[in-house]
């Protein structure tokens, strides 16, 4: 089975939706702790706002936005189509348009105001962040589906650790302009693991009931 997940994987994932929920929960009534922590990172951030920093922040945050997260599992469909593995190609597809879908269901529900500051162009609530919950699902996709299958242990340590810095850096630029809470980026990380998690647990059904129809029956899964 291409995409397959470990026992350890699946506790982790349930530890975390359970996190996200707790704090969806917090920033919903209000909650002080994270509100409280929220407010001091956010008064941290800007305090470090310089022109250089602008511009780098800038660069992370258009390369974790929502669109060009769908770019990149785009292009990696793509990739799966040539190499002759379209049910991998269908579920990246699935993956990160569905779980698009509900993370801004989510949002509608919890009706959080982003932080006094934000751009303009930022638009919406704030919780959880669509921007962190889109650039992490697709590392998570990544690292799940690519990165084992890169043959050097080195190079998978560094593709791994390089494209974790591109979320971590994109979390870091929302927080910078004031776009979302941490609590907003910490529960998107929660989600996009456990979001990820999930559809992989189902690859296999989805895939099996697939190969049963006559254009996917000689389908690699």
């Amino acid at each position: 089975m291409i995409i397959s997940v470990k026992n350890k994987q699946i506790r982790r994932a349930i530890l975390f939706v359970v996190l996200a929920i707790l704090l969806t929960i917090f920033v919903k009534i209000n909650f002080i702790i994270p509100i409280g922590i929220d407010d001091g990172i956010r008064y941290f951030m800007s305090a470090t706002q310089t022109g250089l920093n602008d511009i780098v922040m800038s660069i992370f945050s258009f390369l974790g936005s929502p669109v060009v997260d769908l770019i990149y599992i785009f292009i990696l469909a793509g990739v799966l189509l040539v190499a002759g593995l379209r049910i991998p190609a269908i579920w990246s597809v699935l993956t990160i348009v569905l779980g698009e879908l509900l993370a801004f269901i989510v949002c509608q529900l919890v009706e959080r105001n982003r932080p006094i500051g934000h751009l303009l162009s930022d638009t919406g609530y704030s919780f959880p962040s669509l921007h962190i919950f889109g650039i992490f699902t697709a590392i998570f996709i990544l690292l799940l589906l690519v990165i084992p299958n890169i043959t050097s242990p080195r190079s998978q340590l560094i593709s791994g650790w390089a494209i974790t810095l591109v979320g971590l850096m994109s979390l870091l630029s929302r927080l910078y302009f004031s776009a979302n809470y941490l609590s907003d980026t910490v529960a998107s990380v929660l989600f996009a693991y456990a979001w990820v998690i999930l559809a992989a647990s189902l690859y296999s059904p989805l895939a099996k009931r697939l190969t049963k129809i006559s254009i996917f029956e000689h389908e690699e899964i």
